[in-house]
């Protein structure tokens, strides 16, 4: 694999929310809009609607053996969820985690190489709620 390029931060967050877009597309869902330079502590990556529901689409991805993780802290979830809610919106959580295809060993699966095949984990949507008493809490700030 020498002489390849490898995918940055910002390339693997693009890519996850590419395979969350085209999962959604064929499940259905009618995509409005997918920003990969959305704030993530408080703006959803993807917006999309079907049947009738507006849902918000908050999107990780992570590097073998990783998976996408939520790791922006409770503050940052309730935004999100509240921010939904304020639109009328549902909101989800989506975890990808990709595989160099390419690669014969775990540290080369663990390698993000642009313009190789990927191997990709999804295993679908994560409603993200909130418990019903912190719905109308206000911040101690």
């Amino acid at each position: 694999m020498e002489n390849r390029e490898i995918m940055t931060e910002a390339d693997i967050f693009a890519f996850g929310i590419e395979i969350v877009c085209k999962q959604l597309e064929a499940d259905g869902w009618a995509i409005e809009s997918a920003d990969v330079e959305a704030d993530r502590s408080s703006e959803p990556q993807i917006t999309a609607h079907k049947d009738g529901e507006l849902a918000f689409f908050v999107v990780r991805t992570g590097v073998y053996p990783a998976r996408g993780r939520f790791e922006e802290g409770q503050e940052a979830f309730n935004t999100l969820v509240q921010h939904a809610h304020a639109h009328g919106a549902s909101c989800y959580f989506a975890s990808v985690g990709i595989a160099n295809s390419e690669a014969k060993t775990d540290e080369e699966m663990a390698i993000p190489v642009k313009g190789v095949g990927f191997n990709v984990q999804f295993d679908g949507l994560i409603k993200m709620e909130l418990p019903p008493n912190a719905a109308h809490s206000h911040n101690g700030v």
